[in-house]
């Protein structure tokens, strides 16, 4: 070998063991601090409320009638085609039935920009197992 090849390797080595002290320095420093974890079960997340979990209706706190106009922009929108609109034939505007597969859904939110009246929306609930996928099907 050669004094350049020498002089590559020599760098090389240096670098490398700087790279191992900059790795162990961070071990050290974490290695100090407190967790930042919490036992889940026990203590529930703060949750920032803008967060996409599961969806739910929104009704008129003066009636107790679901807000949903049965436009179906929400499932036209759906990219997983979990939400399923049926309108009432006999009252234009009313919805029938309303059907949301939360195994399916990706919590994209795209449903919730789409809605006319904010009838659908995004909870900070996010438990959401279950013992069966049809479990996972909410209607009305």
């Amino acid at each position: 070998m050669s004094g350049t090849q020498n002089k590559n390797i020599f760098q090389k080595v240096v670098e490398g063991a700087g790279h191992i002290a900059t790795g162990l320095g961070t071990v050290a420093k974490q290695a100090s601090r407190d967790p930042v974890s919490t036992t889940y079960p026990d203590e529930m997340p703060t949750l920032y409320p803008t967060s996409r979990h599961r969806l739910a209706l929104n009704v008129n706190p003066i009636t107790g009638e679901h807000l949903c106009i049965a436009c179906k922009q929400c499932e036209r929108v759906c990219p997983d085609q979990c939400i399923t609109v049926i309108p009432d034939p006999n009252a234009k505007g009313k919805v029938q039935e309303f059907y949301i597969d939360q195994g399916l859904c990706m919590f994209c939110g795209l449903c919730t920009e789409v809605c006319p009246t904010n009838c659908i929306i995004n909870t900070v609930d996010f438990e959401m197992s279950d013992y069966s996928r049809e479990a996972l099907v909410y209607d009305i």
